[in-house]
């Protein structure tokens, strides 16, 4: 049954008895033979989502925030001055809740792909941060694992334009990354250099080749990502 807003001039297609804009009572509308999607105000009939597919992930992420609470408790209980171990346990559950975050959003299979790298990067500079022997991280894993990165994004855009104006945005911020490993070298928390060196200058190269190479509409497309 179409019903009508005076005030408004909109028809419904809903159960609804007052107009969702003013707030009147809705009168039933005065022809019923006239076609309701040839109406050109007719608002759209309520459809209800379905929520249940969204149990698992939401239960999944409350057994990682419980176990996390539970660590972080028994692990000051016993240690009142720190957190000790329970930092280990942390770790593990915030890379895994990124992970079903990042695998079940709507984004393209390369952007997935990006965003797994990355956390695992990060996971692994995290988990070597905590204990003594960080070393290796800083002057192995964070150099070559942005090179990676940003291998696997030049060779995805290797030989389309339309690729080159999609992810160019990630090509120009793995390029910016690696600023990290070269203040890292100049304040002395890294004892191997080599691979420091290397990683800028394949990110100086590669964006020099994105400038050269890329098309007005990625240089666009960049620009405004940026909000430059």
């Amino acid at each position: 049954m179409m019903k009508y807003c005076k005030t408004c001039g909109l028809h419904y297609r809903t159960p609804l008895s007052h107009c969702l804009f003013c707030n009147n009572s809705l009168e039933e509308a005065a022809s019923k033979t006239s076609n309701p999607d040839s109406l050109p105000f007719a608002y759209p009939s309520i459809t209800k989502k379905d929520r249940r597919r969204n149990g698992f992930p939401t239960l999944f992420y409350f057994l990682l925030t419980a176990a996390v609470l539970c660590c972080v408790v028994i692990d000051l209980y016993s240690a009142p001055s720190s957190i000790t171990w329970s930092a280990y346990v942390i770790l593990p559950c915030l890379f895994t809740a990124l992970l079903i975050h990042t695998f079940r959003k709507s984004n393209g299979f390369f952007h997935k792909v990006y965003c797994f790298g990355f956390y695992t990067l990060l996971f692994l500079v995290a988990l070597a941060l905590l204990g003594t022997n960080y070393h290796w991280a800083l002057d192995y894993i964070l150099p070559f694992g942005l090179i990676l990165l940003n291998l696997l994004a030049t060779s995805c855009i290797l030989g389309s334009k339309k690729r080159l104006y999609q992810y160019s945005i990630y090509i120009f911020s793995t390029c910016i990354l690696a600023i990290i490993p070269l203040i890292l070298a100049i304040i002395s928390l890294t004892t191997v250099h080599w691979p420091t060196l290397v990683c800028c200058l394949y990110s100086g190269v590669t964006l020099l080749g994105l400038f050269f190479f890329s098309t007005h509409e990625a240089r666009e497309e960049l620009h405004r990502r940026l909000h430059c």
